[in-house]
Order: structure tokens, then C-alpha cells, then sequence
């Protein structure tokens, strides 16, 4: 007869091994932004922001954190639809409802600082009404 004790044992060893490996997979996974206190995000993102500034939003007075989110507490590197919603509804509607749910982004047709409509997206003239 098989002894009960070496049973459990090496049942337990799989669920042990998931049980530690589960939280570092989803800790790597996490990205943070280091950012110093008073730290502008131009010091790091120089040309991003120059590009930015230069652009209509920049001279709408559009800062880095209404696209990103605020490094030290919702940060995302590449927003979402949502970021735009605020200025932009009528867009983003149009986003949602011509394109997959694959395509539904801003950056498929925009640069993502200058947002200037990119040379492979002017097939789609008209796409915004």
C-alpha cells in the first residue's frame, strides 16, 4: 500500500511551486515609471515633449499627464481611448463603431505626439466627419 504522507507531499510540491511563482509572474508584469519629487517629464522625455509642446495640443496647453496619467499613481505608457473622450467624444465614437475592436485606437492613424494623421492613414480621408 502507498503511504499517505508521501502522497500528499508530493501533491503539495506542484501547488507550493504556483503558489510562489504566481505572484512574481504577475509583480514582473507591473510597470512602474521612476520619477523623482518636482522631476518634469521633460528632463527624461525631451524630444516627446518638444514634439508635443510644438504641437496643437501642446499649444492648448495640454500637459503629458492628461494622455499618461500621473507617474506616480494611474501612469500608462501608451493611453487609451478614454484619454481623448474628454475633448474628443465625437472621435472616439467614430473609433468604436467603424473600427475593430483590434484597431480601436488613436495611434493607428495618429502620430502619437505631434497626433498628426500618419501618411499609411490618409487612405482613410474623411474618416472623422
Amino acid at each position: 500500500m502507498k503511504n499517505p504522507f508521501l502522497i500528499a507531499v508530493f501533491l503539495m510540491i506542484p501547488m507550493l511551486v504556483l503558489f510562489l511563482t504566481i505572484p512574481m509572474i504577475a509583480y514582473s508584469g507591473a510597470k512602474s515609471h521612476i520619477k523623482t519629487e518636482n522631476q518634469d517629464c521633460a528632463e527624461c522625455h525631451s524630444q516627446q515633449s518638444e514634439t508635443w509642446l510644438d504641437g496643437k495640443h501642446g499649444l492648448m496647453n495640454v500637459k503629458c499627464v492628461v494622455c499618461h496619467g500621473s507617474p506616480d499613481e494611474n501612469f500608462v505608457s501608451s493611453p487609451g481611448l478614454n484619454r481623448c473622450r474628454g475633448c474628443h467624444s465625437d472621435k472616439i465614437i467614430d473609433v468604436t463603431t467603424k473600427l475593430t475592436k483590434k484597431e480601436q485606437s488613436c495611434f493607428i492613424c495618429h502620430d502619437n505626439h505631434t497626433v498628426a494623421v500618419k501618411e499609411s492613414a490618409k487612405v482613410k480621408a474623411g474618416f472623422h466627419k
